[in-house]
């Protein structure tokens, strides 16, 4: 992969993150899930990319479905609608 093709792929990745983080992408969703399980993995997002440490799917999941009480389904579905598979390597698919 040459420099520009690295740089270009970065910076498409970027942005997806960036929208991901942005009041457009939680008032695109908002209608169909709730705003705080579109606020969680926002924040999850954000803290991950903080830290500069991946975040796993899975500990997404447990988060959602344990302390904030959504279905498994209803959070895969989420995951689906957004195509978490964008966010990788921010967010690994354990």
């Amino acid at each position: 992969m040459s420099e520009i093709e690295y740089n270009i792929e970065l910076s498409e990745f970027l942005e997806q993150v960036d929208y991901a983080l942005s009041f457009k992408f939680r008032e695109k969703w908002r209608f169909r899930f709730s705003t705080t399980l579109i606020s969680v993995f926002q924040d999850r997002l954000l803290k991950a990319l903080k830290e500069e440490r991946p975040v796993k799917k899975s500990s997404i999941v447990s988060l959602l479905t344990k302390k904030h009480k959504y279905s498994v389904s209803e959070v895969n579905s989420f995951f689906e609608e957004i195509d978490v598979s964008l966010y990788y390597p921010l967010i690994l698919h354990s």
